[in-house]
């Protein structure tokens, strides 16, 4: 998708009608190829196994009822959520590669933690952003032939699926909400990030976190964010979160990473900010995608942790594959 000099978007805070920016507009995403091969030549890129098997086997089988929630950990940003009446899949990606070309780019050092043909139905799939890591063409068109879910993505995303033949999309803007009589709002929040597909479509569509509320809970799927006020703003706006999916990894070298990815100790302060009662982090472990070693997100995860005295209970590393229940921290009462 190339630029376009006529507005698209509705003008609002954060879009001119072309292009799209961040709430706060002071973060640096201008790196030019200069800073580039400062990066790619640091040498300091720690090498990762090239195969990991450490995978653990999902549990689909338990049945919800009200306030109550499982999220399997398929792989990078890839979560089954179920919830008493419906299932949500976030940023699927079941490819080997995250790169617009199937023989050269990030290739997995994991497993996903479940195929696609294991998975239960799918009822509605959540996009948060466009880059080849968190939208995987060849995983939606594949999850589309399986179950026709609903796709939602932020705007101007829409036209990237239905080029594919993907039809049941729909796209939000920050803050709006699509709901449903099956039970459940899914609302677009705003994360710190950016977008593009190609070379010269940079910030030409949005991207976001979700929060989705169904049976009594509150989800918080942020995808690809740095750390900034947005974590507050939605506690706010929504009260504190049951879940949260918060991003742990791909954020070394600091100097070139921190306005686009939290580091684990950024995803703590994020985890205190939406008073989550369980957060889970993700991002990590499938695909080198930047210069900590794969297992570092976990170990700085502890760390901090530890260090403020929260509960390591409270805030866990899984395995991919791995189920864990959650419930409502006030069930509703009918």
């Amino acid at each position: 998708m190339s630029a376009c000099s006529s507005q698209r978007f509705p003008v609002s805070d954060h879009s001119d009608g072309s292009v799209f920016y961040n709430e706060d507009r002071s973060v640096n995403f201008d790196r030019g190829l200069l800073d580039m091969i400062k990066w790619k030549f640091s040498g300091e890129e720690e090498v990762w196994p090239d195969a990991v098997v450490d995978n653990v086997e999902p549990n689909f089988s338990k049945q919800l009822g009200q306030g109550e929630g499982a999220v399997t950990f398929i792989n990078h940003a890839t979560e089954f959520v179920q919830f008493e009446k419906f299932t949500v899949l976030t940023d699927p990606v079941f490819s080997e590669r995250v790169s617009p070309f199937s023989w050269m780019g990030p290739k997995r050092h994991r497993e996903p933690g479940a195929s696609l043909a294991e998975l239960p139905k799918i009822d509605v799939v959540i996009v948060s952003h466009n880059h080849f890591d968190h939208m995987d063409i060849d995983s939606l068109v594949a999850i589309e032939k399986k179950d026709q879910p609903i796709f939602i993505v932020p705007l101007g995303n829409k036209a990237f699926l239905e080029e594919n033949g993907i039809n049941h999309v729909v796209e939000l803007d920050w803050w709006q909400s699509y709901s449903s009589d099956a039970g459940f709002d899914i609302t677009l929040v705003p994360m710190q990030h950016w977008s593009a597909r190609g070379i010269f479509d940079r910030f030409e569509t949005l991207w976001g976190g979700y929060v989705v509320e169904s049976s009594g809970l509150k989800v918080l799927f942020a995808g690809d964010t740095g750390y900034n006020k947005q974590f507050k703003e939605i506690e706010e706006k929504f009260g504190a979160m049951d879940l949260s999916l918060l991003p742990i990894g791909a954020y070394e070298p600091r100097w070139f990473m921190k306005d686009q990815h939290m580091n684990p100790e950024e995803a703590v302060q994020a985890h205190l900010d939406l008073r989550s009662k369980l957060s889970i982090g993700m991002h990590f472990g499938a695909f080198q995608l930047t210069d900590e070693g794969i297992e570092d997100p976990a170990t700085d995860l502890v760390k901090s942790l530890v260090s403020k005295n929260i509960d390591l209970k409270d805030f866990i590393v899984p395995k991919n594959g791995q189920t864990t229940f959650f419930e409502s921290a006030k069930p509703d009462v009918k």
